[in-house]
C-alpha cells in the first residue's frame, strides 16, 4: 500500500500451502488421455505422462484395451486462494500386453533430476517416437491404401491424426534444414539432428517462428497440425530418416542417456523401493 509521501509499506502475509501425495491406477479402454481424465487424473499430470512415454511408445500400436497405468505424484493446495497446483511425478508404470514400462524420478549425485527405469537407465532418448502430445495415430509404417492416390504405395512414416492447430514438437535437438512448401507434403519441416539422423514433419497448418538454420531443442514447438498438400484431413506425417533413407520408427532403438552405476545405483534401488511403497500406501489408504 502507498502512503501520503509516496513511500510503500510492504506487508508480509504467510499463506499455508498443503502438499499431498496422490496415487492413481486406472484401466485404459479408449486412450491414456480419455481414461485418465475419467479417472480424475489432472490434465497437467496426464500431459507430462504422455510426453514422458513419447520416447518409447507408439500410441496406436503399443497400447491395447485393458492395459493399465499407475501414477504417483505431488499436488499443492493453497488454503488462501483455494487453488490446486501440481508438482513432480515420482513414479509411473504402464502395463502393456507383453511388458511393463516403469519410470522413477531420481536426483543424481551432480543434482540432476530425471527419470530412470528399474535398472537405472535414463529413459530419455535422442529422438521421440511420438513428437505430438497425446495424438491418436491414424496409420502406421508399412503398406497401406493411399487415401487420395487410390493405390498401394510404401508409406514411409507415421501419421498422427489430431485436430488442426495441435502443437508439433521437435523430436530431438538439431538444426532446421528445410522449412516451407514441399509438393504433396504441403508445409514441411526437416531437422538435421546429427550426421546420420534427420526427422521430417509434413502437412503443417503453420510454422512456429523459425527459419532455415534455426537451432531447435527436443520438445520445442516447431509448428501446428494441418492438412496442407496431399492430405485427407488434419494430421501430422512424421518420418525418421537415417543416412538419407526413411526408417520404420518401430525399429528405432536409440540408446538412452546415462546409466546409473555403483553407489549411485545402490542409492537409486533404495529410493525406488521407498517410492513404490509410498505409492501403494497412498493408493490403498
Amino acid at each position: 500500500e502507498k502512503t501520503i509521501n509516496g513511500n510503500f509499506i510492504v506487508n508480509e502475509k504467510i499463506i499455508n500451502i498443503n502438499n499431498h501425495f496422490n496415487s492413481q491406477k486406472f484401466v485404459i479402454n479408449k486412450s491414456i488421455f480419455e481414461d485418465g481424465i475419467s479417472a480424475g487424473v489432472p490434465l497437467p499430470i496426464l500431459a507430462k505422462i504422455i510426453q514422458l512415454y513419447s520416447f518409447d511408445i507408439d500410441f496406436q500400436r503399443d497400447i491395447r484395451k485393458g492395459n493399465q497405468l499407475e501414477i504417483y505424484y505431488e499436488s499443492f493446495y493453497n488454503e488462501e486462494r483455494k487453488t490446486v497446483s501440481f508438482g513432480k511425478i515420482y513414479y509411473s508404470k504402464l502395463f502393456l500386453e507383453k511388458n511393463e514400462l516403469g519410470y522413477f524420478l531420481f536426483k543424481t549425485d551432480d543434482e540432476l533430476e530425471d527419470y530412470y527405469n528399474k535398472d537405472g537407465k535414463n529413459v530419455k532418448k535422442a529422438l521421440l517416437k511420438t513428437p505430438i502430445d497425446g495424438a491418436r495415430l491414424s496409420s502406421v509404417f508399412g503398406m497401406r491404401k493411399h487415401p487420395i492416390l487410390g493405390y498401394n504405395k510404401m508409406h514411409k512414416g507415421t501419421d498422427f491424426a489430431a485436430p488442426q492447430g495441435t502443437p508439433i514438437y521437435a523430436a530431438g535437438n538439431g538444426r532446421i534444414e528445410y522449412i516451407g512448401r514441399n509438393g504433396s507434403y504441403g508445409n514441411y519441416i526437416r531437422i538435421n539432428h546429427n550426421n546420420s539422423y534427420k526427422t521430417a514433419y509434413a502437412h503443417l497448418y503453420k510454422f512456429a517462428k523459425l527459419s532455415k538454420g534455426s537451432i531447435v531443442i527436443q520438445g520445442q514447438t516447431i509448428g501446428y497440425v494441418g492438412s496442407t498438400g496431399r492430405s485427407t484431413g488434419p494430421h501430422l506425417h512424421y518420418e525418421i530418416i537415417y543416412k538419407n533413407k526413411q526408417i520404420n520408427p518401430k525399429l528405432l532403438n536409440l540408446p538412452s542417456g546415462r546409466t546409473l552405476k555403483n553407489d549411485e545405483l545402490k542409492k537409486f534401488k533404495e529410493n525406488i523401493k521407498n517410492i513404490y511403497s509410498d505409492f501403494l500406501f497412498t493408493l490403498y489408504e
